[in-house]
């Protein structure tokens, strides 16, 4: 069978995340459902979807065709990348951002300065780190699945909310960004660092110190 578990499953994972959540297809939903019974079932088609994918990816790690090897150099910006994906992940949980189902003060501030999708990008970021760190086919389909749920779903979120919310949405749209710090730079937002709490870059900062640490045993890969 070879990789075809993983692609297949990993596939599944992110065609179930992001075709649930499709406009048609999530209005027929929720009006056969209601909103509580929608939401339930989506959470357990997740969970269900990528548990089947990290189980087909457990056993079959690093198989298929190796389609690059990454250089030593590119390595710092791995690290950089899972750092910022710990950080926004965390950070989402202490400002929720109100693209999420049930929606919040549209206003910019804390980590939704940095990005309004902030779990979403810290989905992405990690998949995207880690496709450039391993080049198998199996690697590319489990950790690729996790980059397109986090990308694509940002922007399905949007779409979703500008239908719902109208020019609320909108306003709050113009003032932050998908992209991690793409607001900050075009000058759209600024940076508070008094809004980001310490407690949650605190919390970042030691997981992925233990992350670190225990890469190779829990992963069977060491991460330097």
């Amino acid at each position: 069978m070879g990789v075809t578990p993983v692609i297949l499953a990993s596939s599944l994972f992110a065609a179930t995340h992001l075709g649930m959540s499709h406009g048609e297809i999530r209005r027929q939903l929720v009006q056969k459902l209601g909103e509580r019974r929608f939401r339930g079932l989506y959470i357990l088609v997740s969970f269900m979807t990528l548990g089947g994918a990290i189980w087909a990816f457990s056993t079959r790690r690093g198989e298929g065709p190796v389609l690059w090897t990454t250089p030593a150099w590119i390595y710092p910006v791995v690290y950089l990348l899972m750092l910022l994906a710990l950080a926004l992940f965390i950070l989402s949980f202490f400002t929720p951002s109100p693209t999420g189902m049930a929606a919040r003060v549209l206003a910019p501030r804390g980590v939704l300065r940095i990005t309004r999708h902030p779990m979403n990008m810290g989905f992405a970021l990690f998949g995207l780190a880690h496709v450039i760190a391993n080049g198998s086919l199996a690697d590319l389909f489990f950790f690729g699945s996790f980059f397109v749920v986090g990308f694509l779903g940002a922007y399905h979120q949007d779409r979703r909310k500008a239908l719902e919310l109208g020019p609320a949405f909108s306003d709050f749209r113009d003032q932050t960004s998908v992209l991690p710090f793409a607001a900050v730079l075009q000058g759209r937002t600024r940076l508070v660092r008094d809004e980001l709490p310490l407690a949650g870059l605190a919390v970042a900062l030691v997981l992925y110190g233990l992350l670190i640490a225990v890469h190779g045993r829990l992963f069977g890969a060491e991460p330097f």
